[in-house]
């Protein structure tokens, strides 16, 4: 169970980091992850991820510390290749990707390494309750509440926050809220977004084994324990419908696994396309879901309800396009079948009429 009495420590947050320009969002992070894993397309050496950024002269602590998820173990300290970095490296920057980079930074889950304090592994739960605690309960989802000077009142009224000063981090939080999207974040509709901010959640916490089993039921419990819901955006019934399936889309790939089945796929020449793939479900058509390359193949559970997308598909998706095309051939199909009403249209005016 979260633990959300523990001391609130800033540490580098307040100092002056390289957060970009007004409509450049998140790019910067999204750099710093791409040349941090290089080529891999799999775990990465936290030393190897510090002397690539070191080179460039980018800053390592905020992307490593506050974004991405750690672990040692007998070899040394890593950092995993996740949901986050999979769409880092996989796709160019985007709004999407910012949103999800924000989601990832109020989850606060990074794990640990060497070194690290104990309030390292979750170093943003002053942001977490923030928008748990001040924007969800207190201002209702009002985003226009949301700057500078509300985060500093909230942090001083909260003898959790432990910091001689809180302007730096209100300022900074503030403008990462801005650059990231928060607005959107936190908006009713289901957007990609979301949709891969359910896999990061899932892979984080099946790493440090909250999710005790690869299980939809198990994964789904620890969703709730860790404030998923609130902090992408709150519930309504399109979310829980889409989170279910999405649950049993994560368990299929094999949840933090799918990294590796996607390299053995594309080895073995089990695939002959190392690009990412595309899923719509055809029963909430708003987004696809995008997975690594290979990974469909073992999806035995897949059906008629989903169709996929080939990587160019993936990238050109629109929606309005995407439905319209479905009611054409579900129209036509209806045709060749040879399917007609039963009712005329003066009856059908009747019956409407009582």
């Amino acid at each position: 169970m979260p633990d959300y009495t523990e001391d609130w420590h800033p540490g580098s947050f307040t100092k002056n980091f390289g957060w970009g320009k007004d409509g450049r969002g998140l790019a910067e992070l999204h750099q710093a992850i791409r040349v941090g894993f290089g080529d891999a397309k799999n775990d990465v050496a936290r030393g190897d991820f510090r002397e690539r950024l070191d080179a460039q002269g980018i800053n390592f602590y905020i992307p490593a510390n506050f974004f991405l998820f750690n672990y040692s173990n007998d070899t040394g300290d890593w950092i995993a290749f996740d949901e986050l970095v999979f769409q880092a490296v996989s796709f160019d920057h985007s709004a999407h990707f910012d949103r999800l980079a924000l989601f990832a930074f109020n989850l606060s889950l990074v794990g640990s390494w060497q070194g690290a304090r104990h309030f390292q592994r979750r170093p943003a739960l002053w942001s977490n309750r923030y928008i748990v605690e001040r924007l969800a309960q207190t201002h209702k989802w009002d985003v226009t509440k949301v700057n500078a000077n509300d985060i500093q009142s909230f942090l001083e009224g909260d003898e959790r926050y432990k910091a001689q000063t809180s302007r730096k981090l209100s300022t900074n939080l503030s403008f990462l809220y801005q650059i990231g999207g928060l607005s959107s974040v936190v908006a009713d509709t289901i957007e990609r977004w979301w949709m891969n901010a359910s896999f990061l959640a899932a892979d984080r916490l099946c790493h440090l084994r909250y999710a005790r089993r690869l299980t939809i039921s198990s994964i789904r419990e620890a969703l709730d324990e860790f404030d998923f819901t609130p902090l992408a955006g709150g519930k309504n019934v399109e979310k829980s419908y889409a989170l279910g399936r999405l649950l049993e889309m994560y368990v299929s790939v094999g949840g933090p696994a799918r990294f590796a089945r996607s390299i053995e796929a594309i080895s073995t020449g089990k695939t002959n396309d190392p690009r990412p793939y595309g899923l719509v479900d055809k029963k909430l058509p708003r987004a696809p879901k995008s997975l690594p390359a290979g990974v469909v193949n073992n999806m035995e559970w897949l059906d008629a309800s989903y169709e996929l997308l080939d990587h160019d598909e993936l990238k050109a998706f629109d929606v309005d396009m995407f439905v319209r095309a479905a009611s054409v051939r579900a129209l036509s199909n209806i045709r060749e079948r040879g399917i007609k009403p039963t009712m005329s249209s003066s009856d059908l005016m009747s019956l409407m009429r009582g």
